[in-house]
């Protein structure tokens, strides 16, 4: 088969390091693959993961259309950055194909995508949510009301998923609207990772890491509000034994007001808080190796799958994560879980428990160790997204037909209700047998 990757590529895209590995294994069964940049025109001269396939921006109209051309199936690659994903948004809207989606929740993604089309951009989110919710999504005038509204009432998973002739994600915890909004086929696959420079799970059961002063806690990416960063602090300075054994390291990008508030909350806390800043792949690599516990705290928590996490269980590190979404799904012997509703208290419980006791830490390290490497495969994703291929190829047809009785329909003036009337659904039952699959 031949494939059409939409997808960021700069090496700073986590998205771009999957589409890398994907696109490897896919080669490795037979197939061809051309990859398509889609960040933002300012961003596509930016260095990108080596890939060993044809690779073009999607700026280049002539050269894309004539990959789509020949194309059996087109992937989309689809986050919540628009800076990263603006160019499959361009494609997607004339060339439907299969979206992998990474974020459940892309309400940023289609609030910049809307600068400039506010008209359409109200009558999509009053066809899916309502025309009082279109009317409050230009009111939130601040990060934490946007974030709220957005997590509560309108993700604007529907609005990518409705584009989509069949949809791929991560984890079940928010396939129910991806359901509503496609009527495609649909799957459910762990996200393919890897850990560059890491040990293996066998030579780590072989070597134990060697004993160090300190307890090594690691929090990866971008510091805001979401990565809990400041409750770790705290679960720490509650602890005399946590604030005498632990170090807390942040790697990634900070701005300097969030440094200096966290910086001070650490030293009036007693906590021993190491802020590394952004680092390129290298620098994060050796960050990783180096620490015992990785904190992957996200709350609210918005992702189909979170690379980190998956990074972390890769290199053998112990897990923390919030009980929520993507992470309640991750086996309860191969990671530690904290309800978002008591997280200090219970963060305070199991970081004194991992780092008051190495032999608990390094087996539960070892387990999701193993796990990830047998789950989150680039082979498998590839073999599944191969026969999803097949399949919304054999649906598209069906889609068509629907997408034109119910234009016909609208044109005519009839209510969106009318497609639930027993006439027409029983109907479009015929073709049941190439719609969604179980996920």
């Amino acid at each position: 088969m031949k494939f059409v990757f939409f997808s960021p590529m700069a090496t700073n895209s986590a998205i771009g390091r999957v589409t890398v590995l994907i696109v490897r294994a896919l080669m490795a069964q037979g197939d061809s693959v051309v990859v398509v940049r889609t960040e933002h025109e300012q961003r596509l001269d930016k260095p990108a993961h080596a890939c060993d396939t044809e690779l073009i921006d999607w700026t280049q109209t002539v050269a894309v259309e004539a990959a789509i051309s020949s194309a059996d199936a087109l992937i989309y690659q689809i986050g919540n950055n628009y800076s990263f994903h603006c160019g499959g948004l361009h494609w997607l809207a004339t060339h439907p194909g299969i979206v992998c989606l990474h974020d459940f929740m892309v309400t940023h993604l289609f609030s910049e995508w809307a600068e400039g089309r506010r008209a359409e951009a109200e009558a999509i989110l009053a066809d899916w949510y309502g025309e009082e919710l279109a009317e409050a999504f230009y009111k939130a005038n601040t990060a934490e009301s946007f974030i709220e509204m957005a997590t509560q009432s309108c993700p604007m998973t529907e609005w990518i998923c409705s584009m989509a002739l069949a949809v791929v994600s991560h984890s079940h915890w928010g396939m129910a609207r991806v359901a509503q909004s496609c009527a495609g086929p649909l799957r459910v696959v762990p996200l393919p990772y890897d850990a560059p420079s890491c040990t293996s799970a066998m030579s780590l059961a072989a070597s134990p890491p060697p004993q160090k002063s300190r307890v090594s806690i690691l929090t990866v990416g971008h510091v805001n509000p979401n990565k809990r960063v400041d409750s770790v602090i705290r679960a720490i300075g509650s602890s005399a034994l946590l604030r005498d054994t632990v170090s807390y390291r942040l790697c990634g990008l900070i701005g300097p007001q969030v440094e200096q508030s966290l910086s001070r909350l650490a030293r009036d806390l007693g906590v021993h808080l190491v802020i590394s800043g952004e680092a390129d792949d290298v620098a994060l690599q050796q960050a990783m190796n180096e620490a015992d516990i990785a904190c992957c705290l996200r709350w609210p928590s918005l992702e189909a799958a979170s690379a980190t996490t998956i990074e972390g269980l890769l290199y053998g590190k112990a897990v923390i994560v919030m009980d929520a979404a993507f992470y309640s799904e991750l086996p309860d012997d191969c990671v530690r879980k904290i309800s978002p509703f008591n997280e200090v208290a219970e963060l305070t419980e199991v970081l004194e428990e991992l780092c008051g006791n190495a032999a608990t830490r390094q087996a539960m390290a070892h387990r999701g160790q193993v796990w990830a490497e047998r789950t989150f495969s680039a082979p498998n994703y590839a073999r599944e997204l191969a026969n999803l291929s097949v399949n919304a190829a054999a649906a598209q047809p069906v889609l068509s037909m629907v997408g034109t009785l119910v234009s016909t329909l609208h044109r005519w003036g009839a209510s969106p209700a009318l497609m639930m009337s027993d006439e027409i659904a029983d109907a479009l039952q015929l073709f049941q047998g190439h719609g969604q699959a179980a996920v």
